[in-house]
């Protein structure tokens, strides 16, 4: 288990609301400094009006130029970062059995939130990272990252992918300054899945959730499972096929 790195200067991708403006909050309570990133300055503003000192930096990051204008925008503010919470993703319902397959755009924009533009960000804050005596890079990822929701086959897809880029980064960080954490939460009530007729069963209040991220930060932790997402994660190894049919059972 790797030592806690101390809050300082975090930045935080998808913080306009939800898991990216809780994990923001909660770490600007304890005193970080905190740079909130999202495509719409409006939302981000909202959020840092609620939290005295809060900044705000519009970065789309499924878009390369837009990810170096906002990094550019970060490094002219602070020396350094202490943190990166890549949170930023979207979730879609996306049906390749239909007669009309799913929009190229769609699944482009998708992967490109969800993955591309994670590694992208991680890559581009990594020079700030490194001039803080300790940091830490955090990846959000998800229970359907180890058993897929077949209803949301690329949002699966990318979040396996983010858990293997993670495993990879820390294989590579090891013995440098950055520690590379992947938190995997269970369903957490949230607009992430608006696409569903009605809210999915089981689905884990934020504020619960939030309370189990930061503890598992706090100890250091280099994976954090949460409740159903530690399930998945079990579960893909010892019975598969059985946790894929209750993943994706109707209800």
């Amino acid at each position: 288990m790797a030592q806690r790195v101390m809050d300082g200067v975090v930045l935080v991708t998808g913080a306009s609301s939800d898991i990216g403006a809780g994990i923001a909050a909660r770490l600007h309570a304890r005193g970080a400094r905190i740079i909130i990133s999202g495509r719409d300055r409006a939302r981000l503003e909202s959020v840092a009006a609620h939290h005295l000192g809060m900044s705000v930096v519009v970065m789309d990051v499924a878009d390369p130029e837009s990810i170096s204008r906002a990094m550019a925008e970060v490094a002219a503010e602070t020396p350094h970062l202490t943190t990166l919470v890549n949170n930023a993703g979207i979730q879609r319902m996306l049906d390749f059995s239909a007669p009309e397959p799913p929009e190229p755009a769609d699944i482009a924009s998708e992967i490109a939130t969800n993955l591309t533009g994670l590694i992208s960000v991680t890559a581009a804050a990594l020079p700030l990272l490194r001039k803080a005596p300790r940091s830490r890079v955090v990846n959000v990822g998800s229970g359907l990252g180890f058993v897929p929701l077949a209803k949301a086959p690329v949002y699966s897809a990318t979040k396996a992918a983010v858990h293997s880029f993670s495993v990879s980064l820390r294989g590579q960080l090891a013995g440098s300054s950055v520690q590379v954490v992947e938190i995997i939460p269970p369903v957490v009530e949230t607009p992430l899945h608006r696409d569903l007729p009605s809210a999915p069963p089981m689905a884990m209040p934020l504020e619960r959730f939030l309370d189990r991220a930061m503890r598992g930060l706090d100890k250091g932790k280099d994976e954090i499972p949460i409740g159903l997402g530690r399930v998945s994660q079990i579960g893909a190894r010892v019975a598969p096929k059985r946790l894929f049919s209750l993943i994706n059972r109707d209800d």
